[in-house]
């Protein structure tokens, strides 16, 4: 009897110790709003930090920012060697997981003065605040195909399955058979790696990353279908076949 006490004693003791590790860690994460950032920006010291992907970065950017991918802020260069300097990191909204993924990051290597925006460039936009827009990408249209338009063209077509999800994606595993994976982080590298022969159809999650993709690749010279409108999610939502990893 007291050896299961002792035990439940210590499983308390440990997850106690877990929750005020991340209070801590999320108290030393600063919260700004697009009107606090801007004067940060134009008024202090401080590096904005966009931490989507390279090419999110060139479709638009808030003026002033330079670029370190969420997965790339533990080796980047691009980081301060002063740990006390003012660093704003932000992406594409509430639902965006990456600028706080950056954030956490940071403050792991000793960074003291983290701020996360995270209302993020939707945020940024409601404002009415200017953007660096890149207008050769900004005007490429893609079609977005609803599944059965998917599939239809998946059939007729015979076309290069791409999917652009992380590669370690928590919501939804499944995936279309004969999909290639080049997460949108590391497109802007490997996009080479596509046979220009082939033409491209292009799926995610939630048809989040997917534009974007389609966008740049078609910039290319490359001949994108379309993407998967609601992505995977809507995909498998109405029905259509995937496959699961065991």
């Amino acid at each position: 009897m007291f050896k299961q006490f002792f035990c439940f004693t210590v499983l308390i003791i440990s997850l106690i110790g877990l929750c005020s590790n991340s209070l801590a860690n999320l108290s030393q994460i600063k919260i700004v709003t697009a009107p606090e950032v801007k004067y940060m920006r134009d008024n202090e010291d401080v590096l904005l930090v966009h931490t989507l992907s390279r090419i999110e970065y060139e479709i638009h950017h808030i003026p002033g920012s330079i670029h370190i991918a969420s997965t790339d802020v533990k080796s980047s260069k691009k980081m301060p060697k002063d740990k006390k300097k003012a660093i704003v990191f932000y992406c594409n909204g509430v639902k965006c997981p990456y600028s706080k993924r950056a954030s956490d990051a940071a403050i792991k290597m000793g960074y003291q003065n983290i701020f996360w925006f995270k209302g993020g460039i939707p945020e940024w936009i409601r404002f009415h605040y200017k953007m660096n827009n890149n207008k050769m990408l900004k005007k490429v249209k893609i079609k977005k195909l609803r599944p059965s338009k998917f599939q239809a063209k998946m059939n007729k077509d015979r076309p290069f399955m791409l999917d652009v999800r992380p590669i370690k994606w928590n919501i939804e595993p499944a995936y279309i058979e004969n999909s290639v994976f080049i997460p949108l982080l590391h497109l802007h590298e490997k996009f080479q790696s596509i046979p220009k022969t082939r033409k491209i159809l292009i799926a995610d999650g939630f048809m989040k990353q997917s534009s974007a993709a389609a966008k740049f690749l078609t910039y290319k010279g490359y001949d994108v279908l379309g993407v998967l409108k609601g992505g995977i999610v809507r995909w498998k939502k109405e029905g259509y076949p995937v496959v699961v990893p065991k």
